[in-house]
């Protein structure tokens, strides 16, 4: 990603974690040996610290341009929240991005999706989202 596509990618997380308690962390892989992208994202998610993020609602977007695969990880909270669907349709959804090599957007459209999810279940009062 050139610099300007980071920045708007770095404005991107803000806005969605603004108002929220959530964390947002975007991990671009640049070898062409990613592996398994989503154990690749878990490895990656305890490497930079998301799971020690209470309320367990931090979420990862790891990207490997060059090996053309990407992941979306949720911690426990978030996940228990949203569920298996929202994540698969995260993924299906910005597919096409990467698919066409368009990296920064592709990573745009995931964090403002889970943006959404934070703020529908852990937004302005901080509150977990518990009934």
């Amino acid at each position: 990603m050139t610099p300007a596509e980071q920045e708007s990618v770095a404005q991107a997380i803000r806005d969605a974690e603004s108002g929220t308690n959530g964390r947002i962390a975007v991990r671009v892989i640049l070898d062409d040996e990613a592996g398994d992208a989503f154990e690749r994202a878990r490895g990656e998610f305890r490497w930079i610290g998301l799971q020690g993020h209470e309320p367990r609602n931090a979420a990862l977007i790891l990207v490997a341009p060059n090996a053309r695969r990407f992941a979306v990880l949720g911690d426990r909270a978030l996940h228990e929240r949203v569920g298996d669907g929202f994540w698969e349709d995260v993924v299906r959804a910005a597919q096409p991005y990467f698919s066409r090599g368009e990296t920064a957007e592709g990573v745009r459209y995931a964090v403002g999706r889970i943006g959404e999810a934070l703020h529908a279940h852990f937004g302005q009062s901080g509150e977990s989202g518990s009934i």
